[in-house]
C-alpha cells in the first residue's frame, strides 16, 4: 500500500462538494489511476524515477480481479461535473497482494487505509476528512476493531489524521531505521532534501 495523502483554491471552495461513490467500478479505473499517479509522481524511487510510473491499468485491474472484495472497500470522490477528484482504498485480511504486504501486512480485525489521494485544486475543502469518515463507517460495518494508515513523516496531512483520532504507533529504533532506509529508496525525499523528518509512521484509531 502506498502511504496516504490529502492548500485550496477559491474556485474549489465555490464548487458543490463532491459526493463519494462506492463500490469502485471498472469504469472508474482510468480516473483512479490518474489520481494516484498525480500523487505518486511527487515521490521518486531512488530520488530519480517518478513513483507514478510503477503501476498501469493492467496491473491495477488484475489486482482487483484477484481480490474483487476490494471494490467494496474503495470510494471515489466525484465532482458536480461527474469527474473523479479523489480516491480512497482500504484492505482487510485476505485482500492484499504480495507487494502490498511488503509495505504493511494487515492483521485480524484491522482495516488498513492503503491509499488516499485528492487531486490538486480539491485539497483543503474537507474532502480528506469526509473520506476518512467513510473509511471509519465502512470499517465498522465490516467488523473491524481498529483503523490504520501509514504516512510518510513530514506529510502535512498527518495533522488531519491526528485531529481525526489517529495516534502514532511506537517503533523500536531498529524498525524506524529500516523504515527510513526503505522509504527513502522507494519515495525519495518528497518534502524536501533538507526536511528533518525521515521514514514513516503507522497510525491507529481504535474502533471499539
Amino acid at each position: 500500500g502506498v502511504p496516504v495523502a490529502t492548500g485550496s483554491s477559491p474556485s474549489a471552495l465555490d464548487e458543490p462538494h463532491p459526493r463519494l461513490e462506492t463500490p469502485l467500478t471498472s469504469e472508474r479505473f482510468p480516473a483512479v489511476i490518474a489520481i494516484q499517479k498525480q500523487f505518486l509522481n511527487s515521490k521518486r524511487c531512488l530520488c530519480l524515477i517518478p513513483c507514478g510510473m510503477c503501476e498501469g491499468m493492467d496491473e491495477f485491474a488484475e489486482r482487483h480481479r484477484q481480490h474483487p472484495e476490494r471494490l467494496g472497500m474503495a470510494a471515489v470522490a466525484v465532482g458536480a461535473d461527474g469527474q473523479a477528484v479523489g480516491f480512497v482504498q482500504m484492505s482487510m485480511v485476505g485482500m492484499q497482494s504480495f507487494d502490498e504486504r511488503l509495505f504493511h501486512k494487515v492483521g485480524p480485525g484491522e482495516a488498513y487505509i492503503e491509499s488516499m489521494a485528492v487531486l490538486d485544486g480539491n485539497r483543503g475543502t474537507g474532502l480528506g476528512k469526509e473520506m476518512l469518515s467513510w473509511c471509519e463507517k465502512r470499517a465498522r460495518e465490516q467488523g473491524a476493531a481498529v483503523l490504520t494508515l501509514g504516512v510518510i513523516n513530514g506529510n502535512p496531512a498527518q495533522r488531519l489524521y491526528e485531529r481525526f483520532g489517529f495516534v502514532a504507533t511506537p517503533r523500536s529504533p531498529c524498525a524506524q531505521m529500516v523504515s527510513c532506509c526503505c522509504l527513502t529508496v522507494l519515495f525519495g525525499r518528497p518534502y524536501g532534501c533538507f526536511d528533518a523528518a525521515v521514514g514513516g509512521t503507522l497510525m491507529r484509531k481504535p474502533l471499539t
